[in-house]
């Protein structure tokens, strides 16, 4: 009596372990989905009337839908020729004040940078979803190839950036495709940190980098680093498997390097220098 009585009390305790474990499960799954757009983007907006501080950029909008007027930045190289121009695609973060710094990388290798904010981030306006992040790109796009031969425009994406720079480059005739700390998804990215969850179910935003990634016809050139605790360093390694490419050809691993300031790193130049030449 006392062992059969006994094995009913473990089964109850199993039981309410197993029923609080799924709803802390559900809770958590519920939680993440309802704030995903508050873990995931992280913009600064800045007051209509701010103006950048940068010596050789002219500020300037991109109207793409009526209503919709992005905030822009156009930083001009001294060199003369200059070689063409950079569009950078920046991260899920901050606005182009902070990323602006980013283009003298790019102005003192003879090219010139177009930057400019998603919806919602600094003077941008409207709220940001995967497919205006998409087709605002390519209207920005669009617009520089006015200006600029496909031959002369390089599209660069920075973290959230690289999944819509590989898009562009899918879609569009371009000189050349550098991605810095790339992904294969964002589902993926969230699976990396904690893999219980459907994510591919319920994520705002996919940017299915592994599957563009295969269309693209431009060369192409990616930076990770070793500790990279947002993006891992093993989504850069997973798209040179999926190119069917050894990573040494492809890309520049920055050992120890995380997810900003890879730009700090001499490998990161001397490969700036290598393929801007």
């Amino acid at each position: 009596m006392k062992l059969n009585s006994a094995k009913k009390t473990d089964r109850y305790v199993l039981k309410r372990i197993l029923t609080i474990a799924l709803i802390v499960y559900v809770a958590v799954f519920g939680l993440a989905v309802l704030f995903q757009r508050f873990i995931m983007l992280h913009p600064e907006k800045l007051d209509k009337d701010y103006a950048f501080e940068f010596k050789n950029a002219q500020e300037f909008y991109f109207a793409t839908e009526p209503k919709i007027k992005l905030n822009a930045l156009m930083f001009t190289t001294a060199a003369n020729p200059r070689k063409g121009v950079v569009m950078y695609l920046h991260g899920n973060s901050r606005n182009i004040k902070a990323w602006g710094k980013y283009a003298e990388d790019f102005t003192s290798r003879g090219y010139d940078v177009i930057m400019y904010d998603y919806r919602g981030f600094g003077k941008s306006n409207g709220r940001l979803d995967e497919k205006n992040l998409l087709s605002d790109a390519q209207t920005v796009l669009k617009d520089i190839q006015r200006r600029y031969p496909p031959r002369d425009i390089i599209v660069y994406g920075r973290s959230l950036g690289t999944g819509v720079a590989t898009r562009l480059a899918m879609d569009n005739d371009v000189k050349m495709l550098i991605l810095e700390t790339p992904y294969t998804s964002i589902p993926a990215i969230a699976w990396s940190r904690l893999p219980i969850y459907p994510y591919s179910k319920v994520c705002e935003f996919i940017l299915p980098a592994e599957e563009w990634i295969t269309k693209v016809k431009a060369p192409l050139y990616l930076f990770h680093g070793t500790d990279d605790p947002i993006i891992p360093y093993s989504h850069s390694l997973k798209l040179a498997e999926i190119l069917k490419k050894s990573p040494d050809d492809i890309l520049t691993t920055l050992p120890g390097g995380r997810h900003r300031g890879l730009n700090k790193f001499k490998e990161y130049q001397t490969k700036l220098d290598e393929i801007l030449k």
